[in-house]
């Protein structure tokens, strides 16, 4: 289960710069692509050990932070209590389950790397329009389409990154306009071979009408 996988990588999940550096970028890209306003009441999908949500925590007023690994959570819990930040709820729920939040009329939604582990996109996206209030801004940073090599284990990877003119049109489908994209980072790594490859980082907003 990828759960389990990600419970037990939880621990040293922050120590990897690339990481850090990545979360780093898609939070600059946030904040240049969303007009953020403190009275936002806010969902992160997928927020793993909260790099993206304790960056944001001082530009949001209410955050529910939710993951599907209970050890991701178990360290977002722990940052909340030492920062002290008292805005944000961090809670175990699967989105992509088909169930709806108690709280639902988000402003914004916000997620990195976690559309890539999810099966069915459009359902995805689907379902984050439902938990928006109407003028509500999703934004979504993933990985541009690529051949399969950025993921050393592929456990529960469901998409090998997404052709970003297919997900326009699939946001499109699912009610969402002013879809727009930017490249937000650039991850690098060294294969065996030596080579270093890159790969883009999308970052995808978009408005429920």
């Amino acid at each position: 289960m990828s759960q389990e996988k990600f419970d037990k990588a939880a621990v040293t999940w922050d120590d990897m710069p690339s990481r850090r550096q990545l979360a780093a970028a898609v939070v600059v890209a946030i904040k240049q692509e969303v007009p953020l306003v403190y009275q936002n009441k806010t969902l992160e999908i997928g927020c793993g050990t909260g790099l993206l949500t304790c960056e944001l925590a001082d530009v949001l007023r209410d955050i529910v932070a939710v993951d599907t690994s209970q050890g991701m959570l178990d360290i977002l819990q722990a940052k909340v209590g030492a920062l002290g930040l008292n805005n944000v709820e961090v809670k175990n729920f699967d989105l992509a389950s088909g169930e709806m939040l108690e709280t639902s009329d988000f402003d914004f939604i916000y997620s990195a790397m976690t559309l890539h582990h999810i099966k069915d996109t459009g359902a995805f996206l689907a379902a984050c329009h439902q938990h928006l209030k109407p003028g509500g801004i999703i934004a979504m940073a993933d990985l541009e389409e690529e051949d399969g090599s950025f993921h050393d284990d592929m456990t529960g990877v469901e998409h090998c990154g997404f052709d970003t003119s297919k997900l326009g049109v699939l946001a499109g489908a699912c009610g969402f306009v002013d879809v727009r994209f930017i490249t937000a980072h650039r991850v690098r790594k060294e294969k065996g071979d030596g080579r270093i490859v890159e790969y883009p980082v999308f970052l995808m907003t978009a408005r429920r009408p």
